[in-house]
């Protein structure tokens, strides 16, 4: 079995703003994040929330829920999706997609 977690994975602190553990988050101020809106770039994933700041993984392998269409294994641009995925984008970062399971509609990226 192939495993990517922990790859040259690095979380930050940011304050933040009434944001969901487990979701994409995007800057909203100075030092503070947010969950990502529709469309939004993304900072990186919340991974938890407490005292007023969040733990947000900015790089390394994620797994993610995805909506609309597949994205393709390889690079590929992702934007967020609003309701705590991504969602393939016409523009924006390109992330490496090294998984896809369409039954589950997830995918595994680096960020």
């Amino acid at each position: 079995m192939v495993s990517f977690e922990g790859i040259e994975m690095a979380v930050v602190t940011f304050q933040e703003k009434d944001v969901t553990a487990g979701v994409p988050v995007a800057m909203d101020s100075d030092g503070t994040v947010k969950n990502a809106g529709n469309g939004a770039a993304l900072v990186g994933l919340a991974l938890n929330v407490r005292g007023g700041c969040a733990a947000v993984q900015v790089k390394g392998y994620a797994q993610l829920p995805y909506t609309g269409t597949a994205p393709a294994l390889g690079w590929a641009r992702l934007a967020a999706d609003g309701s705590g995925g991504v969602t393939a984008a016409e523009s924006g970062r390109e992330y490496l997609v090294v998984q896809v399971d369409s039954g589950s509609k997830t995918l595994g990226l680096f960020l």
